[in-house]
């Protein structure tokens, strides 16, 4: 294609490379001038980071989540014709997909709009799109996830062949909505067992939040004696992993590393959608305690714990869970 990849006008001029190699910047003059600058107009940005992701020039740093330059070094020129799109104007798969690439988050409004499609012609746009530039797979495979589900599965799967070990995270979410329960989470969990190096576990295992598999919660108790120190990601998982108070208790009885996690999951039940400082994922999916136990006999294992660990993080954890029984309850 030799017309430049931001004004959709002009011949490409210049090819730089700075961001990615593998797929660099082909752009004109004046969209060259304003990309080093930052100062792209926001139907530049958008025809832009919809090819290229979200690179190092594109960051969401530099621009809004509307394509507005937030730190240009010259001054941005505006045009009605420059606006970024609108989604309920959006009338065909190939601009919706750019859309859905360059927001930050896939929205419900995202995913309802792409059900005037068909699945078969959106899955052949996705395979053209990550065959183009790789760089585009973490957020092509959330969107298989979301707007395909088990639809995407064949496709997942040869996907997955492509995966590293840096970026086999970004196929959570797909593994877990595209495959039938129980081979998804297999599967990851095959390479996060494969990772050797401490706090790389404790970044890509927070991923298992996809599934909300019981299997976490047995992989937990196998390996987290992996990490000296606990993180908040076990928590989460464990939370996301239909977590229960007789899986509480258990863990609460067996001491250090897993009475921390198991505290941590109990807080972590008294998240709601309104909660300030907590996982994105974890607010818009409440969890609530399994199988609990009578209230007066919950507190008093949680007090029999913090009576032999007396930790800040320890003394913290137990007195919010006993304030909070309404919401980790859910009642």
């Amino acid at each position: 294609m030799n017309i430049c990849q931001a004004c959709y006008k002009n011949q490409v001029e210049i090819v730089e490379e700075k961001d990615n190699p593998a797929f660099p910047y082909r752009i004109c003059h004046q969209c060259y001038d304003r990309l080093m600058n930052l100062a792209l107009r926001p139907r530049e940005y958008f025809n832009l980071t919809a090819e290229h992701g979200m690179t190092f020039l594109l960051h969401d740093d530099f621009y809004g989540d509307d394509g507005e330059a937030t730190q240009p070094k010259i001054d941005v020129d505006e045009g009605a014709d420059l606006a970024f799109p609108v989604l309920t104007e959006i009338r065909d798969v190939k601009t919706l997909i750019d859309y859905a690439i360059v927001k930050w988050w896939v929205s419900h409004d995202i995913v309802d709009a792409f059900r005037q499609f068909e699945k078969e012609v959106i899955l052949q746009e996705f395979d053209k799109r990550i065959q183009v530039n790789r760089m585009l797979a973490h957020r092509l495979y959330e969107l298989a996830a979301k707007v395909l589900g088990i639809f995407a599965g064949s496709w997942i799967l040869k996907q997955w062949e492509f995966r590293t070990g840096e970026r086999f995270p970004d196929y959570a979410e797909a593994l877990a909505k595209c495959l039938p329960p129980g081979q998804g989470v297999r599967l990851f969990i095959e390479e996060l067992n494969k990772i050797d190096k401490a706090s790389k576990l404790s970044e890509y295992m927070v991923n298992l939040i996809h599934f909300q598999s019981e299997s976490s919660l047995t992989w937990i108790e196998s390996n987290v004696h992996r990490v000296k120190n606990i993180s908040t990601s076990w928590g989460y998982v464990a939370v996301a992993s239909k977590f229960s108070w007789p899986v509480a208790g258990k863990w609460l009885a067996s001491g250090r590393p897993l009475s921390l996690v198991a505290l941590d999951a109990l807080s972590n039940c008294a998240v709601t959608s309104n909660t300030l400082n907590s996982l994105p994922w974890l607010r818009a999916h409440p969890q609530k305690l399994l199988d609990p136990a009578n209230i007066d006999e919950m507190n008093q294992v949680l007090l029999s714990y913090s009576a032999g660990d007396h930790a800040p993080r320890v003394r913290s954890n137990v007195d919010y869970i006993m304030d909070n029984w309404g919401r980790i309850l859910k009642t």
